[in-house]
């Protein structure tokens, strides 16, 4: 199991693009991400998958957003190997 972060551009902020980190951790669930957590209301989530390819998991993530909450977000997969260089 790969271990990744997921950040969600633009979410939260002033009023915006408002997206409840518990509704968002059940739609990446749902898709299939296991161990699915949330930072605060920042839109940074950890989860785990078995898929490897980030630009998949960020388009998959991308779709699943805006079908549940109905607006585009940008989304950057990185494994955490990455985010800590």
């Amino acid at each position: 199991m790969n271990t990744y972060i997921a950040l969600l551009r633009g979410i939260n902020v002033s009023g915006q693009k408002k997206v409840p980190m518990e509704t968002l951790r059940k739609v990446l669930t749902n898709m299939g991400l296991k161990n699915v957590k949330t930072y605060i209301q920042s839109g940074n989530v950890v989860f785990q998958t078995m898929e490897t390819n980030n630009s998949i998991l960020e388009q998959t993530i991308f779709d699943a957003i805006q079908s549940q909450f109905g607006f585009e977000v940008p989304v950057l997969v990185l494994t955490t190997n990455r985010l800590q260089t």
